[in-house]
């Protein structure tokens, strides 16, 4: 019997890609504000080097990442998730890049749970006009098609893209509920 054709759903993807900036705004409240003091202050977005290993893999499928470095403007915030099997488990959500209507973020986690699974990493790019956050690259791999053919050479599920938005969704909500900030967000006034 011949499996029904994967139909994109796309009402459903943008919502979640909406609930994801939803709750990117919740773990990062002052982004906006940051975004504003980027351009009031006139900071110039310029290309860098990674400094962190578990950004790295990154570079591989991005050239160069870019990531705002006049006058040391970051944002970066971690947080600790407790487990009952692996201690604590540390989330780095970090702005790469700024731009007048978009961001881009990279959420890593830090701690390695096995010696045998790569920790996950997202990178995430955030359209502030639309108000909507869309995973863009996963674990390296970048430039996801809505719907694959299967078989493919990349071994992709026929919905891959919507299991990403999904994940990033998911790992979110349990930073939402079980995670606790390392510091308290400060926050910039761009007034």
């Amino acid at each position: 019997m011949k499996a029904p054709h994967y139909r994109i759903d796309l009402v459903r993807q943008m919502a979640d890609c909406d609930a994801n900036f939803i709750r990117l705004l919740k773990l990062m409240p002052e982004l906006e504000s940051f975004r504003e003091a980027c351009f009031s202050a006139e900071q110039e977005i310029v290309r860098g080097t990674i400094e962190e290993p578990a950004l790295q893999r990154f570079s591989q499928c991005e050239n160069t990442l870019l990531k705002i470095s006049k006058c040391g403007l970051q944002y970066t915030r971690d947080f600790l998730i407790s487990s009952s099997t692996s201690g604590e488990v540390r989330v780095r959500i970090s702005v790469l890049e700024v731009f007048p209507y978009t961001s881009t973020l990279a959420i890593n986690q830090l701690t390695h749970v096995s010696q045998w699974i790569d920790p996950p990493g997202i990178i995430v790019r955030v359209y502030h006009d639309a108000t909507t956050a869309e995973a863009v690259a996963y674990q390296g791999h970048k430039g996801f098609l809505a719907k694959y053919a299967i078989p493919n050479p990349t071994m992709y599920h026929q919905d891959e893209k919507r299991q990403i938005n999904e994940f990033l969704g998911e790992w979110l909500s349990l930073c939402l509920q079980a995670g606790h900030s390392l510091k308290p967000p400060s926050f910039i006034c761009a007034a």
